[in-house]
């Protein structure tokens, strides 16, 4: 997969000329002339490595470094200055706001390649440590840790500005039997494929881990008890039409879901949110499985 470098850059003439520098490498490089809403860029664009010029329309390259060093999804995102105001005191001010490197664009073109190439793979190795410790091996979605991380943040957010979003806890039923009958080899396979039902209908902005042994934890931001059945029915649904173990095994499992909000059911805390949704799983093994419920949800 190519690296996606995105520069920032209000003169199409050192643009031309940086592109050409790096046309050596196989790169998929954007433009943009001025950053108006750096994050939102950044959310759009998703790239590698960030070229900043220091000088640009409304705004200057300190300021979007800081905006983007204040984000901590953008934490290990390697910046760039590449300026013509290259002096010590502006090299200390963009390396104090985290910059990764800052460079003159009288440079030579060689040197220029080499530090984004090293920017690129050093950045590469870290994504790497990353996932290990943020990505369950087995179903290669999140897990409990990062699930935990997640939370905290949705769970502040939204009581700081009065946004709601649902927790759900979903478990595979009677997987015991699963292994019991198939052997584990199966019973993996079964996680391995709800989990990939699981991550193919949800939006990109919801967080989904393994949470327990044959458990996994969503989180649904900006997102009430209406919105949050539309996604728990269909997952549901689709999981119980599936044979997920095929064509290896025949293993038909469905899910139990249990949902809470946190404006509709009134948790002071993320431990709380997470403790109803726990209730409302508990409520739909207790009714049959293969159905969702919802902690405090009013008819």
């Amino acid at each position: 997969m190519k690296s996606r470098i995105l520069i920032i850059e209000d003169s199409m003439q050192d643009f031309e000329f940086l592109k050409k520098t790096l046309s050596a490498d196989d790169y998929d490089i954007l433009h943009e002339r001025e950053a108006k809403n750096t994050i939102s860029l950044l959310e759009e664009k998703s790239p590698d490595l960030l070229v900043l010029d220091l000088v640009l329309p409304g705004t200057d390259g300190f300021e979007i470094c800081r905006q983007v060093r204040a984000d901590e999804r953008f934490t290990n995102m390697p910046i760039l200055f590449l300026t013509s105001v290259n002096n010590m005191d502006n090299r200390i001010i963009g390396l104090q706001l985290g910059a990764s490197d800052f460079l003159s664009k009288e440079c030579d073109p060689r040197e220029l390649a080499l530090r984004i190439r090293n920017l690129l793979r050093s950045k590469k190795v870290f994504d790497e440590v990353v996932k290990l410790s943020v990505v369950d091996g087995l179903t290669h979605v999140y897990n409990r840790r990062y699930f935990q991380h997640r939370l905290l943040d949705e769970f502040e957010r939204g009581k700081r500005y009065n946004r709601d979003f649902c927790c759900l806890i979903i478990d595979v039923d009677n997987f015991k039997q699963v292994n019991d009958t198939l052997g584990h080899p199966a019973g993996d396979l079964v996680l391995k494929r709800v989990a990939a039902i699981l991550r193919r209908n949800i939006r990109s902005a919801d967080v989904l881990c393994r949470y327990g042994g044959d458990e996994f934890g969503l989180l649904l931001p900006e997102t009430n008890f209406k919105g949050a059945s539309v996604t728990a029915e269909r997952i549901r649904s689709i999981v119980e039409k599936t044979d997920v173990g095929k064509p290896q095994y025949s293993a038909k499992v469905t899910l139990s879901v249990g949902v809470s909000s946190l404006l509709e059911g009134g948790a002071l805390g993320m431990d709380e949110l997470v403790t109803q949704a726990d209730v409302a799983l508990y409520q739909s093994k207790r009714h049959g499985r293969n159905q969702v419920s919802y902690y405090g949800k009013k008819e």
